[in-house]
């Protein structure tokens, strides 16, 4: 596949890549699966917090700070 891109874009690729010892192709795979592991820690994120605020509306009652020290704990262990 070719993409097309603008030369600065195309320059800092290249850059970043040998920097990081590795091809462009490999550089952009990694930030691929960057983004994928992130989007799909942001959608647990989300889903996590619907959960309690469902919790909330039924009446169920959570400590604050408890909820966020695991929350914070649990982002940290990725």
């Amino acid at each position: 596949m070719t993409i097309e891109l603008p030369r600065e874009l195309e320059t800092q690729l290249k850059e970043t890549a040998q920097l990081q010892g590795v091809s462009v192709s490999q550089y952009i795979e990694r930030l691929v699966a960057e983004t994928n592991l992130r989007r799909a820690q942001i959608s647990e994120f989300r889903a996590t917090i619907a959960e309690r605020m469902a919790s909330l509306n039924a009446g169920e009652s959570t400590d604050g700070e408890e909820v966020m020290t695991r929350l914070v704990t649990d982002l940290a262990s990725r």
